[in-house]
C-alpha cells in the first residue's frame, strides 16, 4: 500500500513539468568570422517585440544555447548599433536544433536591423 501512495505521490510532483513544459531544448550555431569578435544575441520573439534571451561573444566556431523553452527565436549578430538578423525559427520543446553562419560584410541572407528595433 505505501508503494502506490509513493508512486502517485511522485506522479503529482511530475505532472507540473508535464503541464508547463520543460526547458530543454537547445540550439548550436556554427559560426564562421574570419577572425573578428562579435557579439551573438539568441532573442525570443518577433523582431519588434523580442527579448534577449541568452547573449555571448565569440570569434567563431561553435555557440551553444542550453535549457531553451518552445518558442520562436532569432539571432542579433554584431558589435554596432546595426547587427545582421536571421530570419526568426520556431523551436519545439526537447528537441537539439543547429545552424551555419558565416559572418560576410554587406552580403549573405540576413537583414540588418538596429539593435534598438529588436
Amino acid at each position: 500500500m505505501n508503494l502506490i501512495k509513493i508512486c502517485v505521490a511522485a506522479a503529482l510532483c511530475v505532472m507540473p513539468a508535464l503541464v508547463f513544459g520543460q526547458c530543454d531544448t537547445t540550439f548550436t550555431v556554427t559560426l564562421q568570422t574570419f577572425g573578428e569578435g562579435v557579439q551573438v544575441e539568441l532573442r525570443k520573439g518577433q523582431p519588434g517585440t523580442s527579448k534577449v534571451t541568452k547573449s555571448t561573444y565569440s570569434s567563431g566556431g561553435s555557440v551553444y544555447f542550453s535549457d531553451l523553452c518552445a518558442g520562436s527565436y532569432f539571432l542579433a549578430i554584431g558589435n554596432e548599433d546595426k547587427v545582421s538578423v536571421t530570419p526568426v525559427r520556431h523551436f519545439e520543446g526537447g528537441y537539439d536544433y543547429s545552424s551555419s553562419i558565416t559572418i560576410q560584410r554587406g552580403v549573405g541572407n540576413v537583414s540588418k536591423k538596429s539593435r534598438a528595433s529588436l
